[in-house]
Order: structure tokens, then sequence, then C-alpha cells
């Protein structure tokens, strides 16, 4: 059985492209995630700015 994954990270969770995409804002992720430097080690998305995502990692 596979554990759920959660964030933690509060308040700032808002801005992010997990709450962005359930919310619809597709033209407002587009724009987070033209040319990423960082993914979520959550839920793996690719963004731009590690402010966009739960648990950022740096892309090599």
């Amino acid at each position: 059985m596979e554990t759920a994954k959660t964030c933690s990270c509060g308040e700032s969770h808002q801005g992010h492209i997990c709450v962005l995409r359930s919310k619809g804002l597709t033209k407002d992720v587009e724009h987070l995630t033209n040319n990423p430097t960082v993914s979520c080690f959550t839920c793996g998305v690719e963004a731009n700015s590690a402010e966009n995502v739960c648990s950022p990692i740096a892309l090599s």
C-alpha cells in the first residue's frame, strides 16, 4: 500500500503549482513552469522557482 504524500508548508502552499492546477489555473502554471530550475520532491512537478513547489530539489 502506498503512503500518501502530503505538504507541510502551511499558508504558503496557496501559491504552489499543485494548488494552482487543482483550481484550473493552467495559464498561471504555464508561466511558472516554462524554464524549470527545480523539481518538487512531493509531486515531481518542475518549476521555475523553489517558491512555487512544496519540497524543492534543484534540477541537475
